[in-house]
């Protein structure tokens, strides 16, 4: 019988975000493989919440603005180190890699989020890093940083039923995503009245969570583009899987960032096409002909046409990002590749 690894994921940020839902992901990957994983993370954060949810161990430590709290985070550390045998130390920021550093303990610096690594003294110390997307990874090659000591493991998703929606008129096109001006919900607008002006048969869909843009920003620039009847707005959703699979065409036409894009991975996991932007991680999940220049609503507006005008390319195209889903971002592929990584870094 393998002997477990015992983890500590170290996370000092309060809210939940990309980052927070790989490390997440990562820890009940592990623990479905019989590892224990211990948080380590400030009080009444996402983190704290989701371990005491889950049922990890978890102990709270200064969060990432509290700088004068250091030394205390540092004895907090390895006070958690030492009374849990900790083998190695998941350090999902910059912070904690140096704090994962001071401890003398083996390191896999956990990378999913757009902040560029740099080549600082601690980096000497880690000893894998977890990039979460292939844009992350390349970060680490411009920084001049040791590539070899980087593994690309995207997260795994729990994949839903097979889709049973056969795409028909009116062609429902979606936008699942936090309601934020770096998301390109206006470029969709502005691509949705082009459509529409040709008298194409479709809808466009629009769900998420209100960040820093509202719903009723959204309402008033739809009628403005003299668009409102055909743009249906759903608010926030319970899990993604049922809006998407109520979608016949997924869009992400984010301006920038999107180093980690859970959102195109869950297009391609419910077996719809994926028309998107051509920046952060996105291109490797959106093949080059469904790429568009951020902020190009005429090239996002031809690209939706080519697909409305062939039902049998929106069949064909979803059919194979399903069955890519299903060979590389099942759950147990991810557990697989982040067991690995984590044992190169014990020694095991």
């Amino acid at each position: 019988m393998k002997q477990p690894l015992r983890i500590l994921s170290a996370i000092d940020i309060p809210w939940n975000s990309g980052l927070a839902a790989y490390a997440f992901a990562q820890a009940n990957a592990l623990r479905g493989l019989g590892h224990e994983v211990v948080f380590a993370c400030p009080e009444n954060s996402a983190a704290m919440a989701f371990a005491a949810k889950e049922g990890f161990k978890h102990y709270a430590v200064p969060g990432r603005k509290e700088y004068h709290k250091v030394p205390l985070a540092l004895l907090r550390l390895r006070a958690i180190a030492r009374d849990n045998a900790i083998a190695v130390v998941a350090a999902h920021t910059g912070r904690m890699q140096t704090l994962g550093y001071l401890l003398g303990l083996p390191v896999v610096r956990v990378k999913a989020d757009t902040k560029r690594p740099s080549a600082g003294f601690t980096f000497s110390g880690v000893t894998r890093v977890i990039a979460a997307s292939a844009y992350i990874e390349n970060l680490y090659a411009a920084a001049g940083l040791d590539r070899a000591r980087v593994t690309l493991v995207r997260q795994g998703l729990a994949l839903p039923r097979t889709p049973q929606r056969r795409a028909s008129a009116p062609y429902r096109v979606g936008l699942l995503g936090r309601l934020d001006l770096v998301k390109g919900h206006a470029v969709l607008l502005r691509a949705a009245r082009q459509l529409l002006r040709a008298d194409l048969p479709v809808e466009f869909h629009i769900a998420g969570y209100e960040a820093n843009l509202k719903y009723a920003d959204l309402r008033r620039e739809a009628e403005d583009l003299g668009i409102a009847k055909k743009v249906f707005f759903h608010g926030r959703t319970e899990g993604p899987f049922a809006f998407m699979e109520s979608c016949d065409i997924g869009v992400v036409p984010s301006l920038g960032s999107e180093a980690v894009s859970r959102a195109a991975a869950e297009w391609l996991a419910s077996g719809r096409p994926l028309v998107a932007s051509a920046v952060g991680s996105l291109p490797e999940y959106a093949a080059p002909e469904w790429l568009v220049p951020p902020g190009d609503h005429l090239a996002l507006a031809a690209r939706l046409q080519a697909l409305l005008l062939s039902p049998d390319a929106i069949a064909l195209l979803g059919a194979a990002n399903r069955a890519r889903a299903e060979r590389e971002l099942s759950p147990a592929v991810f557990a697989e590749a982040t067991e690995k990584v984590f044992k190169e870094a014990a020694g095991r």
